[in-house]
C-alpha cells in the first residue's frame, strides 16, 4: 500500500512555572540519564560521546510505547545554560534529524518558565512503514492519537520535573 498523503509534520509544547533558579532547572533537564524519572514514554538514556551535555554530544534514548519499545540515537543541538537544551532525533545512524526536542527555560519573578517543545519534521522510517499499511483515514487517526499521547506525556514530564526540583531539600528560587 502506498504511503498516505497526509501532513505528518507538527509542533507541540507544554509549559509549567518552576519555583527555582534557572540554572538548577537547566542542570536537571539536561541530564538525559534521568529522563526516565519524569517521562511516561522515555525510560532513560546514556551518553555515547564525551563530554556529555554539550552541543554535538550524542546519546541513546530508550522509549516504551503502548505496543513496542524502541531506542533512538540523538545529538545535542544546543546547550545554552541556563536557557536552552535541545537535541535532534536521527532517523538512522548519521542521518539528519527527523524530530527535535527541547527544554526552554525563561527567567520569571520567583523562578522560571520551563517549556518542553517537540517538532516533528519527518516521520522515522518505522512509523512510515506502519502508516503505509493503513488507509489515509486510519493513518490520520494514528497520528492524531500519537500527538495526543505526546502532548499528555509532555505535560506529565514538565510537571514531574517541577515536583522533583521544588521538593529538593533547601531549594529556594534564588538559592540552588
Amino acid at each position: 500500500m502506498a504511503e498516505p498523503e497526509i501532513d505528518t509534520r507538527f509542533e507541540l509544547h507544554a509549559a509549567v512555572h518552576v519555583h527555582a533558579n534557572p540554572h538548577t532547572v537547566y542542570d536537571t533537564v539536561s541530564d538525559i540519564t534521568r529522563m526516565g524519572e519524569w517521562s511516561p514514554e522515555n525510560t532513560g538514556g546514556e551518553w555515547l560521546t564525551a563530554p556529555p551535555g554539550r552541543a554535538g554530544a550524542r546519546f541513546r534514548g530508550h522509549n516504551r510505547g503502548e505496543q513496542r519499545d524502541w531506542t533512538t540515537e540523538c545529538e545535542v543541538l544546543a546547550a545554552d545554560r541556563p536557557h536552552l537544551f535541545s537535541w535532534g532525533v536521527h532517523g538512522s545512524v548519521n542521518a539528519a534529524e527527523t524530530s527535535t526536542w527541547s527544554f526552554e527555560i525563561t527567567p520569571t519573578e520567583g523562578g522560571c518558565l520551563l517549556t518542553q517543545r517537540y517538532v516533528m519534521s519527518e516521520l522515522r522510517h518505522g512509523l512510515r512503514v506502519q502508516l503505509a499499511e493503513l488507509s489515509e483515514q486510519q493513518a490520520a487517526l494514528f497520528l492524531a492519537r500519537r500527538r495526543s499521547r505526546l502532548e499528555g506525556g509532555m505535560r506529565h514530564t514538565v510537571r514531574a520535573v517541577k515536583r522533583t526540583i521544588e521538593q529538593a531539600p533547601g531549594l529556594t528560587p534564588t538559592n540552588d
